[in-house]
């Protein structure tokens, strides 16, 4: 601390100097501005625990060359299914791609079930908020995804459009779920099938809330009368955490 505060000292003392006249305020007020926007985090991984998860999160991410999911986000996720070990009910992904968010929960799971819900083909056709967006976007064989995630137990994968895949899970109670499903009418359908069967306490996590208005409009109608609030997270993702009971008589 006592060198962060001789530095700032001295940066106070040239900026205010005469010789500088009417623009040393402006420019101690520039540097400022500058020095905060280095140092600024948004996360903090300095913990030995938090770095060394960090660390596993970053080598699945690398498994591909290509992701839409940053180290922070799959971190979220992580914590979110660690948070919920206490939870009574299984997990659930919806929008798998190459699998590689399913694997993050796969470490952090426990023995717990995970079902797996994707086309398998890419995207569906899209709708009237998805601009951005085309069918078939996103795909990813079956058979490579379950090959990448074969060392893991408990994990079942569903292929074709959801909500008709959701059909042998409909009697099951949830503690987590994550959607990372990009369209409006994908999102929407995974809300009214997921929420009446998460039971208090459980986590929903959902990717696109920030950057597509068609996830954020099915967030925003779906809980608009709902006890919970979205929670909108620092990357590209909204948190919501279950606090009605489960419906009963599904």
């Amino acid at each position: 601390m006592w060198p962060q505060r001789t530095a700032k000292s001295s940066l106070k003392r040239i900026a205010t100097s005469p010789r500088l006249g009417p623009f040393g305020p402006a420019l101690l007020r520039a540097v400022q501005y500058a020095l905060s926007l280095h140092h600024r985090e948004v996360v903090s991984y300095d913990q030995p625990e938090r770095a060394s998860a960090i660390e596993r999160v970053r080598e699945i991410l690398a498994d591909w060359p290509a992701q839409v999911m940053s180290a922070d986000e799959a971190y979220m996720i992580r914590g979110a299914v660690l948070s919920t070990a206490k939870v009574e009910g299984d997990l659930a992904e919806v929008g798998v791609f190459r699998g590689t968010s399913a694997k993050v929960i796969c470490e952090a799971k426990g023995d717990r079930a995970l079902h797996l819900f994707d086309t398998f083909e890419g995207l569906p056709p899209t709708g009237h908020f998805d601009s951005g967006f085309q069918a078939g976007q996103y795909a990813c064989s079956l058979e490579s995804v379950r090959d990448y995630l074969k060392d893991f137990a408990n994990v079942q994968f569903y292929k074709g459009y959801f909500p008709m895949t959701g059909e042998p899970v409909k009697s099951r109670g949830f503690a987590f779920v994550h959607l990372d499903v990009d369209l409006f009418e994908s999102t929407m359908a995974a809300l009214e099938f997921f929420y009446p069967r998460m039971n208090p306490g459980a986590i929903l996590v959902s990717h696109d809330y920030v950057e597509f208005a068609g996830v954020r409009r099915a967030f925003d109608e779906f809980f608009e009368h709902k006890s919970e609030p979205v929670i909108e997270l620092s990357g590209n993702q909204c948190l919501v955490v279950k606090v009605t009971p489960r419906l009963a008589d599904l």
